[in-house]
């Protein structure tokens, strides 16, 4: 690399002339005074510029190229160096405080007054605004950019709805707005507007339309809702069907052994034999039909109250498979299904006015709005999560589809002023000036926020600065690394050696005169 040697020149002719000087004098065999000064003077001149000329050598390359102990410094300590150099600009030179300290004297929003203001940039600005306007609505009407909205909004609800602990923060922050007094001013406005609705609704045939758009979901509603009444109160109902059945065993008792008693007359009428025989069994009080009816009777009634205590008798499992098996197939008989949804349609038809004011009246106490309330708050409780989970495929076509439409209206509201200059330079010029005013008196507030977030980022980014000097420093091989610094400072450091030489040669002939002083003392 190519660098100013000027200064190296002279300190090289300082150093051949003080070498001439000491080999003329000491050939020349004259005794004199001024003789002895200058051998000494050049004498000191040489040595002190020889020394400087190896120290200065000895930082770029080794002298002579002779290999010696602490000389080639720089190639020799190129990790050192590179150390010193990042942490010396990367703590002192442009430490955080230090560019803290600068970034705060800086008047942004001047700065972005200045530039705006200025017609030439204004123009351009405008120009660039309409371009990136008209290629923006080319691009939302591409199909590139359906499958760009849609991919990202994917991304966005799969990492936020698929992250358990965000998906349970907006459960909490739900519940927490439902036990709050917002939900009271929400609920009360929804109740006025439903309350309207319910008593303007033409009530028509109504239940056909109920029927038609829901019987599916009735059907499944009512499956769903008998198998919880059958989990929660067979047993109860069980209970209390076998205390039923007998109590009333126990008060037709009579009845029951006059019924079994004409059973056992008709089975003596059906032959003679059969007369006969049980003719002989009762004469002979073998058969006692009074005992018999009795036994059967409590026969009866042990079989019952087996049901009853017995969770596991046979009976009663089979009689709540029968029930379950029952309402899962009453959508797959025709006519049960019919039969249950004719029965609803007539209960609606019949009840449609009362069913109105009910609604109407329940919905007004505060009992309606605390069941509902509760009821709304523990389903968020306990299924809120299946809810997030199965509403997120329905959610993102819903983003999807009202964010194409929002941008396509913005677009087709706008596109006037979009099409024309003019009409643009006028909304263009009208937001300008709001955007300056804007800032004039904001002017504090904008600093504030552009200082404090250019040295927030300055400061977590800060070690920035001493990698990238020593990314650069290392990347640059040693004998470059010698150039570079030698291309700087060489030419400055031959002062050195020219100091070194004239310093050597006043020292050399304060020495010579001391030297004569003391012979002559």
């Amino acid at each position: 690399m190519k660098f100013n040697n000027k200064n190296k020149i002279i300190a090289n002719l300082f150093l051949l002339f003080a070498f001439l000087i000491f080999i003329i004098s000491y050939v020349i065999h004259i005794t004199n005074i001024w003789i002895f000064i200058l051998q000494r003077a050049s004498a000191a001149a040489l040595i002190g510029g020889i020394a400087d000329w190896f120290a200065v050598t000895a930082l770029f390359k080794y002298p002579l190229n002779i290999h010696l102990p602490h000389t080639n410094i720089i190639k020799n300590n190129k990790e050192k160096i590179i150390n010193s150099i990042s942490n010396t600009v990367n703590d002192t030179w442009l430490g955080r405080n230090y560019l803290s300290n600068e970034i705060n004297r800086i008047d942004f929003s001047d700065i972005i007054l200045k530039i705006i203001q200025k017609d030439k940039n204004k123009n351009k600005l405008r120009l660039y605004v309409r371009k990136l306007i008209i290629n923006l609505i080319y691009f939302t009407k591409s199909d590139k950019f359906n499958d760009f909205l849609y991919e990202n909004i994917n991304k966005a609800l799969d990492k936020t709805l698929s992250d358990e602990n965000i998906s349970k923060n907006i459960i909490n922050k739900i519940a927490l707005f439902i036990e709050s007094d917002n939900l009271d001013y929400i609920y009360e406005s929804s109740v006025k507007y439903v309350n309207n609705y319910i008593k303007t609704y033409n009530t028509n045939n109504i239940s056909k339309k109920i029927i038609g758009l829901y019987s599916d979901e009735l059907i499944n509603s009512i499956k769903f809702t008998g198998k919880q009444l059958i989990n929660d109160n067979f047993d109860d109902a069980i209970i209390n069907l076998s205390n039923f059945i007998i109590l009333n065993i126990e008060e037709n008792k009579p009845f029951l052994k006059s019924q079994i008693e004409d059973l056992i007359e008709k089975y003596k009428s059906d032959s003679a034999m059969k007369n006969i025989f049980l003719f002989l069994a009762e004469k002979t009080n073998i058969l006692d039909i009074n005992f018999l009816s009795d036994e059967i009777i409590l026969k009866i009634i042990n079989f019952i109250q087996e049901i009853k205590n017995n969770s596991n008798n046979e009976v009663r499992l089979k009689i709540k498979d029968y029930v379950f098996n029952t309402l899962n197939n009453i959508d797959k008989n025709a006519h049960d299904k019919d039969r249950i949804l004719n029965t609803i349609e007539i209960m609606i038809n019949t009840n449609s006015g009362r069913i109105k004011d009910y609604l109407i009246d329940y919905l007004n106490k505060d009992e309606g709005k605390n069941f509902i309330k509760n009821k709304f708050l523990n389903f968020i409780k306990s299924d809120g999560l299946n809810i997030i989970k199965e509403f997120k495929y329905p959610l993102k076509n819903w983003l999807h589809s009202i964010t194409i439409n929002f941008i396509g209206t913005i677009l087709e509201n706008n596109k006037q002023y979009i099409i024309n200059k003019k009409l643009f330079k006028e909304k263009f010029d009208y937001f300008f000036v709001l955007i300056n005013n804007e800032i004039l008196i904001k002017q504090d507030k904008l600093n504030q926020l552009f200082k404090t977030n250019i040295i927030y980022l300055m400061k977590i980014n800060h070690s920035t600065i001493g990698k990238l000097i020593r990314r650069n420093l290392e990347n640059l091989d040693p004998e470059k690394l010698v150039n570079q610094i030698e291309s700087k400072i060489g030419n400055d450091l031959q002062y050195i050696r020219i100091n070194g030489a004239l310093v050597g040669s006043i020292v050399g002939i304060l020495i010579a005169i001391i030297s004569l002083l003391l012979k002559k003392i």
